[in-house]
């Protein structure tokens, strides 16, 4: 059936249950993981924000080694074969259907969303751009 999944996750609460899922799902089958954490890039940023934003950035790609680490160690002690990615892009979605694509992952397991409120509203969902964008099949986590 699937013999290896993508699992993106960005460290939040909601996305650690789209792992655990995954991760579930990957040791059923006997199917190896993926996982992607998504550095956003903020390209559009100038002037006196630069600094905090790089400031951010690198929080974010400490974060990333953190997230991917404890996915990895959760892969291991579960006796599932897996690697870690980590990507800077401005692009989450097209981040991980690439990855999908680059690394032949026959399936995506997400939880269906990350960002809440505004963000969510203004930037739309990471989840919801996966679906619409990927040739892979998704397996969404509520």
């Amino acid at each position: 059936m699937y013999r290896h999944i993508l699992i993106p996750t960005d460290g939040s609460e909601l996305a650690e249950r789209g792992v655990a899922q995954g991760l579930a799902l990957a040791k059923s089958l006997g199917a190896t993981v993926s996982f992607i954490f998504v550095v956003e890039q903020f390209s559009e940023v100038s002037g006196r924000f630069l600094e905090a934003i790089a400031t951010y950035a690198e929080l974010r790609k400490e974060q990333a080694k953190s997230v991917l680490d404890g996915a990895a160690n959760a892969a291991k002690t579960a006796g599932i074969s897996c690697e870690t990615i980590q990507v800077e892009s401005g692009q989450p979605h097209q981040a991980i259907v690439a990855a999908a694509a680059d690394k032949g992952c026959d399936l995506i397991v997400m939880s269906s969303h990350g960002r809440g409120g505004l963000s969510a509203l203004l930037i739309g969902s990471v989840t919801n751009k996966v679906l619409t964008h990927a040739k892979t099949p998704v397996l969404v986590c509520p």
